[in-house]
């Protein structure tokens, strides 16, 4: 009992005490994920209006792209490419994969598993702040666009973080 006290004074005494800098912190809310498929030659996104894509072949490749568009292009959206299989279950995207010949070699990130984890892989790029949104292209046809649809972008809605809600004080 005397050790507990004894941190529990320690622990009040030093948060009295902490000296430099505090940390900036942006609670500003952020524009809302922009998401696009495009398969052959048809296009959709989820939002209109002005964006820059984006192809690398890691992470880190893509930090640098997106801090040069961002540099060079202030305020325009910037989406990564991402080529997509996906399956109900990784190792049957993997085999599909293998099947049609490996992944075509054009310098984007290739995502190949099942469509929760593609969802996280959006949700992460886009709240780490990396990127404002992802180019779904899908490699194996029309059956991975159904999946997109029915699975990634319900399962996208759930790991969004939710608006900061904007209070306005009011009259008495």
């Amino acid at each position: 009992m005397t050790a507990k006290t004894r941190h529990d004074e320690r622990g009040q005494e030093d948060v009295g005490q902490v000296a430099g800098p505090r940390p900036d912190i942006d609670l500003t809310t952020k524009n809302p994920l922009r998401l696009g498929v495009a398969y052959g030659d048809t296009v959709w996104l989820n939002t209109p209006g002005e964006l820059i894509r984006v192809r690398a072949e890691d992470l880190r490749g893509l930090a640098d792209r997106v801090a040069a568009v961002r540099q060079q292009h202030p305020g325009r959206d910037v989406l990564v490419d991402i080529d997509v299989v996906i399956a109900g279950e990784a190792r049957w995207a993997r085999a599909a994969l293998a099947k049609a010949g490996g992944a075509p070699d054009h310098g984007t990130l290739l995502y190949v598993g099942t469509a929760m984890g593609l969802a996280g892989l959006v949700a992460d790029l886009y709240v780490l702040g990396l990127v404002d949104g992802a180019m779904l292209i899908p490699l194996m046809g029309e059956d991975i666009s159904a999946l997109i649809r029915d699975v990634v972008l319900p399962e996208l809605a759930t790991l969004m973080p939710d608006p900061i809600q904007q209070t306005h004080s009011r009259p008495a």
